[in-house]
């Protein structure tokens, strides 16, 4: 009962993080990111969710209420991309391409305004079923994001069949990465492979202006990070 009275309050809200342009220091967009004062960590009120089943619920109000503090409380200039965190399982609801499809059209924002990030704690059953989703959702003209790139066992697996139009490498390539030849050798291939196949690289955790140097360098043409800007209510991008 909790649950649903915790979704009928609306007692959440998002914090917003800037993702910028290193080669121009435009700010391509904002990840939405959930918070609520009940749960310290965030992640705690999606388990609650997926545990009594009502992931999809949580997923549905958090999107809506996401765009909708984007587009009242945001920057004037609304070209700005908003990414927003989804589960695969949440994609794979057949009430979602509908919810997302009347969500944009009530809002009346641009359908390639906004990029779903494809979520990487859940398994996925039916490989080939998502695939079809994303399939549909891009038909429609929303973008996708394949999120903590690194991360899973078999999250490389996954990017390659997922027809993604940017990729969000994980923080553990950014940790450091001034100082690791290694992860530098990473993130020259990630590069040269993403601008072959038209992605967009996401250098995500960046905290250092060393680390972000070298993500310069390396021709990372976008990042995310504390040392870019860190995660805060929209109206204070104004």
């Amino acid at each position: 009962m909790w649950l649903v009275n915790f979704l009928r309050s609306e007692n959440f809200f998002h914090h917003y993080q800037p993702i910028v342009n290193l080669k121009t220091n435009n700010i391509e967009g904002y990840e939405a990111l959930f918070r609520s004062h009940k749960f310290n960590n965030p992640e705690r009120a999606y388990h609650s969710a997926i545990r009594k089943k009502k992931l999809f619920e949580l997923d549905a109000n958090s999107i809506q209420k996401a765009v909708c503090t984007f587009l009242c409380d945001g920057p004037i200039n609304q070209d700005k991309k908003l990414f927003i965190n989804v589960y695969p399982s949440t994609l794979l609801n057949l009430n979602f391409a509908p919810f997302i499809l009347q969500l944009i059209n009530y809002y009346l924002i641009p359908h390639q305004q906004i990029v779903l990030e494809i979520f990487e704690n859940e398994s996925i059953e039916d490989f080939s079923a998502l695939t079809n989703v994303l399939h549909q959702l891009k038909s429609m003209g929303l973008l996708i994001a394949v999120d903590d790139f690194g991360k899973g066992t078999d999250n490389i697996n996954r990017t390659i069949e997922i027809d993604s139009d940017y990729i969000k490498l994980d923080r553990y390539f950014s940790i450091g990465l001034n100082g690791s030849k290694k992860k530098q050798a990473y993130v020259d291939f990630l590069v040269h492979y993403c601008a072959r196949f038209n992605l967009k690289l996401i250098f995500e955790g960046l905290e250092t202006e060393r680390d972000i140097d070298c993500a310069k360098i390396l021709g990372v043409q976008y990042a995310q990070g504390y040392a870019i800007g860190k995660p805060q209510p929209i109206s204070q991008f104004m």
